[in-house]
């Protein structure tokens, strides 16, 4: 991947990624606990894509594509689709080799033509107040046997002060607070057993619902200062071990992961 080069012509938004990225990919020292979080994140998110089999791979919402960039250099074919062309600009001036395309738009309107082994929609889902279109759009997506990742908050997460999806009421009074972005546009977080309803009804099977990232990981409750004196694998060590206590982890956990096949 190549380092981005900076461009004063960059709209905010674009500025704003850019500054995110030299920090969360390119440069720890600026700042080591959201360093070390995104790359936990990228090893996690990768991990459902091993380089042992080349797969059609669709990342929905993929901003600067960071994900869909390193999964097309370990091997596989990628589609990385934003609404932002700003933001697929800005990726494409990141790739270096693999096999990648980029498109513009929403993917609720789109008409792909392949199908896909693996699609990716991370952090999309807590901004839309139709779940289930989304939902039913990227199944019909997948090849038989294809997988749907989800990924959003966690609604139990002890830091969360958020509704969940189910009592919002009903969803056309909350129209016009969709496709917020970032986290200050979150105003609902889903339960597991609400994203495991929705995948059931829209007809995965396999379904598996997972919570990840305690405050050893995100930096949260000042645990960031951990950051300056135990090295990443450390940390992992300590989040894994955290995550594997039944009455703590959801509690503890700030995301919440949904995998189901076709």
């Amino acid at each position: 991947m190549i380092k981005p080069i900076y461009d004063q012509g960059w709209s905010q938004e674009v500025k704003v990624v850019y500054q995110h990225d030299i920090e969360q990919y390119w440069d720890k020292s600026l700042s080591i606990h959201e360093w070390n979080q995104y790359q936990n994140l990228l090893a996690f998110y990768s991990s459902l894509a091993p380089p042992e089999k080349t797969l059609d791979i669709l990342d929905v919402g993929c901003a600067q594509a960071t994900l869909a960039l390193l999964l097309a250099e370990r091997g596989h074919n990628v589609t990385a689709v934003d609404i932002r062309k700003e933001f697929l600009d800005y990726a494409a001036s990141r790739h270096e080799f693999g096999e990648i395309e980029f498109i513009q738009g929403n993917v609720l309107e789109l008409s792909l033509e392949k199908k896909y082994d693996l699609i990716y929609a991370n952090q999309i889902i807590e901004h839309l107040v139709y779940p289930r279109e989304m939902i039913d759009t990227l199944r019909s997506m997948l090849r038989i046997g294809g997988r749907l990742v989800i990924t959003t908050p966690n609604w139990a997460y002890m830091m969360s002060s958020l509704p969940s999806f189910n009592s919002l009421g009903d969803p056309k009074q909350w129209e016009n607070k969709q496709f917020t972005a970032d986290g200050d546009g979150h105003f609902y977080a889903y339960k597991r057993t609400e994203l495991h309803e929705i995948f059931y009804a829209a007809g995965f099977r396999n379904i598996d619902c997972c919570v990840y990232e305690t405050p050893i990981i995100s930096g949260h409750i000042k645990m960031r200062y951990l950051h300056k004196f135990m090295p990443l694998g450390m940390l992992v060590f300590i989040d894994k071990l955290l995550l594997k206590i039944p009455l703590l982890r959801g509690l503890l956990s700030h995301q919440l992961m949904v995998v189901g096949t076709k």
